[in-house]
């Protein structure tokens, strides 16, 4: 959407600073935290169209907040009711889109038809991206917040006309108490969960902060909408390159790429965070399949919820390590900092390694 590359702009412009904003990624991570697990329970009991519509319906509530806010308030506001919105689309958006393919018997399709997906999204954005930055000399911010809200409302009425998928009921094994119990014996969860958490608490922070970080390398606001599409288009080569399948390979650039960011020029930082949204581009449809694979039929958005939940935990610990370290040093030594993280996390993934998995 538009508002997209603008988004840090428009929030300092309304008087929020980089404590601030990280504040309200707190309670963001917080809000999905608490309704992540709730929203997977009732949508394997429910059914996973009301839920998607609930996502669609909170995050276009979002947008409406954002459009007259000016207040920190506001803007948490803003943040409880996307929270709200992720946490009902957590997990019943891929098990739909999975329990789809695998009516028609396509289920080992599914990551080919999750990386479409993904490049389908990012070619979009990076086009309304491109015209956002562009209409910046000419509109004020708050055009690019009217043009995705009315985007989201179009999301939001087609979604009435999304299909259940058909699937298994059983209450039994898909309660949370057994899915509990059943992972416990599952020590391949445990490297799932450490390439997972190598991208996810980490990468949030890349998305929300590019933008300052490349103004204060000296980069003109007019040009982030070209930036932007490279990104895009890098995360989107990352989505199409299946073939390569090399965790350690991609996670390896992916943290020097982060730690390089702490001291890079200019025009190399734009090329090291093009590298890391061609590693991201590749990982996430990657371990999405993991995780639909290895995950319960019946229960199926309960664990995709559970793994967020996680993410969300390792979320609010990094934005902590993150908050200490723009106030004590910089902006740009924050990537030292969330490059180091994923160090860690790749090291944990590769001595977690067994026969097994």
């Amino acid at each position: 959407m538009p508002a997209y590359v603008i988004e840090r702009f428009y929030w300092e412009a309304r008087g929020m600073s980089i404590a601030d904003v990280v504040i309200a990624e707190i309670v963001f991570a917080w809000v999905m935290l608490i309704g992540e697990v709730p929203f997977g329970l009732l949508s394997d009991r429910w059914g996973r169209k009301p839920f998607i519509l609930a996502g669609f319906v909170c995050e276009w509530l979002s947008f409406t907040v954002l459009l007259e806010a000016y207040s920190l308030s506001a803007f948490l506001l803003a943040m409880v009711l996307a929270g709200i919105g992720g946490a009902a689309l957590s997990g019943a958006l891929e098990a739909h889109v999975y329990e789809t393919l695998h009516g028609h018997k396509l289920e080992t399709r599914y990551e080919k038809v999750w990386r479409l997906i993904a490049i389908g999204g990012l070619l979009t954005s990076g086009l309304a991206a491109l015209v956002g930055s562009y209409a910046v000399r000419s509109v004020d911010l708050i055009w690019h917040y009217h043009v995705s809200w009315w985007v989201l409302l179009g999301t939001l009425l087609l979604t009435f006309f999304l299909k259940e998928a058909p699937r298994k009921q059983d209450a039994v094994s898909g309660s949370l108490k057994v899915l509990l119990k059943g992972l416990s014996f599952r020590r391949v969860y445990v490297r799932i969960l450490c390439l997972v958490l190598l991208y996810e608490a980490t990468i949030d922070f890349v998305d929300e902060f590019w933008q300052l970080y490349l103004r204060d390398q000296k980069i003109p606001i007019v040009h982030l909408g070209f930036v932007f599409v490279l990104f895009q288009i890098m995360q989107a080569i990352g989505a199409s390159l299946s073939r390569f399948r090399s965790p350690v390979g991609w996670a390896m650039i992916y943290s020097v790429c982060l730690a390089g960011l702490s001291v890079a020029s200019p025009l190399v930082s734009i090329g090291l965070l093009g590298l890391l949204y061609l590693c991201y581009g590749w990982a996430e449809p990657y371990v999405t399949t993991i995780i639909q694979e290895v995950a319960p039929e019946n229960g199926r958005a309960t664990f995709t919820s559970l793994i967020s939940v996680i993410e969300r935990l390792a979320l609010l610990g990094t934005g902590m390590l993150f908050v200490f370290v723009e106030r004590v040093f910089s902006l740009q030594m924050t990537y030292a900092a969330l490059g180091l993280v994923s160090l860690i996390l790749l090291l944990l993934y590769g001595v977690t390694r067994t026969h097994q998995n």
